[in-house]
């Protein structure tokens, strides 16, 4: 397939089919819709062995749960305006993937 037919996922990044509607990668509806209208951007933190995360995780529509998007069958979650914690101060991360074997827990921030 050439370059010309196809385009980035806004919300995963990925490179799609030019004519897709749902991205493959990241199940999130493609055009004609904002992020609030395919789904909702939550606001969770995430422990991986040594750090903790916190970030918006996309929920798409068609998902009810934030745990639906955990038990996908991708192997990483999407963090959008993601920031490391530490002990001092939090470190502006921006877009960030994480491997889901890695992950110890997930909660939910401000619900």
């Amino acid at each position: 397939m050439k370059l010309e037919n196809r385009k980035q996922c806004p919300y995963c990044a990925e490179i799609i089919d030019n004519k897709a509607i749902i991205c493959k990668y990241c199940q999130s509806i493609i055009g004609g819709g904002s992020v609030e209208k395919a789904g909702a951007l939550v606001r969770v933190r995430v422990k991986t062995y040594e750090k903790i995360y916190s970030g918006d995780i996309f929920v798409p529509q068609h998902l009810d749960r934030v745990s639906d998007v955990i038990n996908d069958s991708r192997h990483f979650i999407i963090l959008i305006n993601a920031k490391e914690e530490s002990k001092t101060t939090d470190t502006p991360v921006g877009f960030l993937a994480i491997n889901k074997t890695i992950i110890e827990w997930v909660r939910l921030i401000g619900t």
